[in-house]
């Protein structure tokens, strides 16, 4: 894997702190429980990575603004941290396949995530359609070298 940033960093995808979660205790609640058991587990995934940070990490999200409080919430939490907003396209076929192949997720849940990008800025764009994650993380970085002035979550914590 390649060195996006200084040692030590964390690629901390909010599915592996959902996996943490007891099952066991999921299958008893219903949906109003399970909605607010998901917008906890955010809530906590949003503090995890401003902790990893504030500790001196870096660490790199792999997490959907697919609700507009997410973002709303992440820009109070990590005021102060220098945040790299990357857009991660895929073409709808692309993002299909994988959903098949991937076999846990609904095909076409991707697509209906129409709020990921709502909030109209960023920092960095990467298409993953034809390329794999390591071109993309050298395009990243290439990127994120050249970068300058205020970022998106200070532009969108201004707005």
């Amino acid at each position: 894997m390649l060195p996006l940033l200084s040692d030590p960093w964390f690629l901390f995808p909010v599915d592996g702190l959902g996996t943490m979660r007891s099952t066991v205790h999921t299958r008893c609640l219903d949906d109003a429980e399970i909605g607010e058991m998901l917008t906890r587990t955010r809530r906590g995934y949003h503090r995890a990575v401003a902790g990893l940070a504030s500790a001196g990490n870096d660490v790199i999200m792999d997490y959907p603004l697919s609700e507009a409080w997410r973002l709303a919430d992440l820009l109070e939490v990590l005021c102060g941290f220098d945040v790299t907003l990357v857009e991660v396209r895929c073409s709808p076929a692309e993002l299909q396949r994988r959903e098949r192949a991937r076999g846990d997720r609904p095909v076409g849940l991707a697509l209906s995530q129409t709020l990921v990008y709502a909030h109209g800025d960023r920092d960095i764009v990467v298409d993953t359609t034809d390329v794999g994650a390591d071109v993309c993380a050298r395009l990243i970085v290439g990127e994120w070298s050249r970068l300058s002035g205020p970022k998106a979550f200070d532009r969108l914590r201004h707005r």
